[in-house]
């Protein structure tokens, strides 16, 4: 692995990326740039008086309670959490989605003196997507690409709408901007 922190981004456009290294820029021409930004607390979030890791996630327990403050629940990605398992929790929407259940559960079951369940996280697989009807999708034991991994990616997230009032939105959008985009140009 190779990291460089001396070379900036000075441009991208569709066929070339600009990058500046001790002020000389070089222009290298590309077919596909991937570009993925990492994540970062929201100062709110790190200026609250609660038990940070050193990126300024706030700790929690597998309940996914903050620790110190069993009363306030935390997920996603301002939260540091390790599993039922003993396993940190990657910081994905995919992780997010999971523990909204777990939270949901275990502020009813605080509220009614029931027994809260620790988080365990299941990883499901990846999906990305590689351009105009392209994507990759990795999981359940299957791994595609191209087209057809571009269709199972939309269906996987036509799947998460939280109503069928979203799904069906969603999915007509879907069916329907490619038909309007090629009446408009």
């Amino acid at each position: 692995m190779w990291l460089d922190l001396e070379t900036k981004v000075e441009s991208i456009t569709h066929d070339a990326i600009a990058l500046e290294y001790k002020n000389q820029i070089d222009t290298i021409p590309v077919d596909l740039v991937i570009w993925t930004v990492g994540t970062r607390v929201n100062p709110v979030v790190q200026s609250l008086p609660l038990k940070q890791n050193q990126r300024g996630q706030i700790t929690t327990t597998p309940t996914l309670q903050v620790v110190d403050h069993p009363e306030i629940f935390a997920l996603g990605d301002l939260a540091d959490c390790i599993d039922a398992d003993g396993k940190q929790v990657p910081t994905t929407a995919q992780s997010a989605f999971q523990q909204a259940d777990y939270v949901g559960w275990n502020i009813w079951a605080s509220l009614t003196d029931r027994p809260l369940l620790p988080f365990r996280y299941q990883h499901l697989g990846e999906m990305m997507t590689l351009g105009t009807n392209s994507a990759t999708f990795a999981g359940l034991g299957i791994k595609l690409d191209g087209s057809l991994a571009y269709v199972a990616r939309r269906l996987a997230y036509l799947y998460r709408m939280p109503t069928l009032g979203h799904q069906l939105k969603v999915g007509l959008n879907w069916i329907t901007q490619p038909i309007v985009d090629s009446l408009t140009n």
